[in-house]
């Protein structure tokens, strides 16, 4: 058994109950959503990561805290992520107000979408509450496009991980790919 499928198993161990099924999927994955975390803050804060004071570890800690008090039970791995994504973007919207909200007027915490725009600009830089606005806005418009970016630029994943968890082929992923980051650059202005 792989362990895609024992997270699955485990998702359903949980949905029907059996104490600690969740505790055993943050086991599996918390190493994993660390390190995407770490790589997704360092990717997108870039230099000025120093500046941030919200850790990859309590980032991910932030978010399946909620997932366990918001959420008893998922279908399977592409839910958990979607559901994990959701609380991760509303962690870091809620990070930035209060950042803000701290600051009033001081310099912002900005988040970078490198491959948004074309490669031969500068890379785009926006806040998160403008990246979390785009991103509902393309859910409206196609939910599963948005799942693509949401695995690709929040979680880190490659384009064949991201087929894999949405359950479609990767050709599919490649174009959804293609489409939204047209589109988002568009509808952020970094286009």
């Amino acid at each position: 058994m792989t362990r895609r499928d024992d997270i699955t198993e485990l998702l359903h161990e949980a949905a029907e109950g059996r104490e600690g099924a969740l505790d055993e999927v943050m086991s599996l994955v918390y190493s994993d959503l660390e390190r995407l975390a770490g790589k997704h803050m360092r990717r997108r804060f870039g230099a000025g990561l120093e500046a941030v004071t919200l850790e990859p570890a309590a980032l991910v800690n932030e978010t399946f805290l909620k997932l366990v008090r918001q959420r008893k039970s998922f279908e399977n791995r592409a839910q958990f992520f979607a559901i994990a994504t959701r609380l991760m973007l509303r962690a870091l919207t809620d990070y930035h107000r209060a950042r803000e909200a701290d600051r009033r007027g001081g310099g912002q915490v900005r988040v970078t979408l490198t491959g948004i725009a074309d490669d031969a600009r500068s890379e785009p830089s926006i806040t998160i509450p403008a990246l979390t606005e785009a991103l509902e806005r393309l859910e409206a418009l196609d939910a599963r496009k948005s799942e693509v970016v949401k695995l690709r630029v929040l979680w880190g994943f490659e384009l064949e991980e991201v087929a894999e968890i949405v359950g479609v082929s990767l050709p599919t992923v490649k174009r959804d790919w293609r489409f939204a980051r047209n589109w988002l650059a568009d509808a952020l202005g970094t286009s």
